[in-house]
């Protein structure tokens, strides 16, 4: 009996060891099951963080394009505005050009009416003259009325000097209307340089309220090259003056060889008087300040021969007046195309 007591105790000791065992492997699954699903979540967690980042790097991308095409459509709305201006400077350019043909033509039009004038004198004088061989003739053949022929001949001379003097002083304004007209078409044609000087300038400064065109002259404020009361040129004048410089030289190239031509810089002060050691009045420092613009020209490469330096003080304004924009605007640096 006792010894199957033992039997049994020994039989239920061997069923536990393999319990434990049972809920030790169970145990090991479902860690392997959590450590599966941990690091799942956490690549899972992976993804969604790089994903967010790329959404974000999208965003920006988007952003950036966005920006690039506002800016894409002002710069069309700009080009589409200078396309207008060019278009306009160049009806303008036609319609000069018109102007100067039609005076031309003008000139050439009174050049032949001289010449016919010239014509018809000459058929004149060819007639006295042939009148005069006559009376010579008549004069040997009658003696007997001799002094009556005498004053006819002197009256005969007297008009053939007259119309030889009419002959001379036509051929003077044939001369001088033909210099006029060469010197109209020389005006015609560097009047066309002017304007393509002009036209190239304003397109490389772009539109700007301190440097604009009036009349035939190209106007800088004082303030874009000058400090106050100083004829030395700061920085941003000087860039200003090479793209002067440039369209200058691109004109210049064009010019011909024979044509007599000037760039006249005309340095122009307002009202306020000066008095320095340096400036005793405006008439020097306008002078002073249009010598400086000259000098820097010449060091740029353009001929000194074509220059011309001129001060004009406070005596030739734009405007008459004694406010501040008043003052501003006639405080100026002038340039001009022109014959020499």
């Amino acid at each position: 009996m006792f010894s199957s007591i033992r039997r049994g105790r020994h039989h239920q000791l061997d069923i536990w060891p393999g319990f434990v065992d049972a809920m030790a492997t169970l145990l090991m699954v479902i860690i392997f099951v959590l450590m599966t699903f941990v690091v799942a979540q956490f690549y899972l967690t992976e993804a969604l963080s790089g994903r967010d980042e790329a959404l974000s790097h999208i965003n920006k991308q988007l952003e950036s394009l966005h920006f690039t095409l506002k800016h894409e459509e002002k710069l069309k709305h700009e080009a589409e505005a200078k396309v207008v201006s060019f278009e306009t400077i160049i009806a303008d350019l036609k319609a000069k050009l018109g102007t100067l043909k039609t005076e031309l033509n003008d000139e050439q039009t009174a050049k032949k009416d001289a010449l016919v004038n010239i014509a018809a004198f000459s058929k004149q004088i060819d007639e006295l003259k042939e009148q005069l061989a006559q009376l010579n003739e008549a004069i040997g053949v009658e003696k007997a009325a001799g002094e009556e022929q005498k004053k006819s001949a002197l009256s005969l001379s007297e008009q053939l000097k007259e119309a030889m003097a009419a002959l001379e002083h036509i051929k003077s304004d044939n001369e001088q209307l033909k210099s006029e007209n060469e010197k109209s078409k020389e005006k015609g044609k560097l009047g066309f340089f002017r304007s393509e000087f002009f036209a190239k300038l304003k397109h490389a400064i772009g539109d700007r309220s301190d440097i604009r065109i009036v009349g035939d002259r190209f106007v800088f404020q004082s303030e874009v090259l000058f400090g106050t009361a100083s004829s030395d040129m700061g920085g941003e004048g000087v860039k200003q003056l090479d793209q002067l410089v440039k369209a200058l030289k691109e004109i210049i190239e064009k010019i011909p060889s024979d044509m007599h031509w000037v760039l006249r810089v005309d340095g122009h002060t307002d009202i306020l008087p000066i008095k320095t050691t340096q400036f005793p009045s405006n008439w020097e420092l306008s002078a002073a300040r249009a010598i400086s613009v000259v000098k820097y020209l010449a060091s740029q490469g353009i001929d000194s021969r074509h220059l011309v330096a001129a001060g004009f003080g406070e005596y030739q304004p734009l405007v008459v007046g004694g406010d501040i924009k008043d003052l501003a605007r006639n405080r100026r640096i002038e340039f001009k195309l022109d014959q020499r």
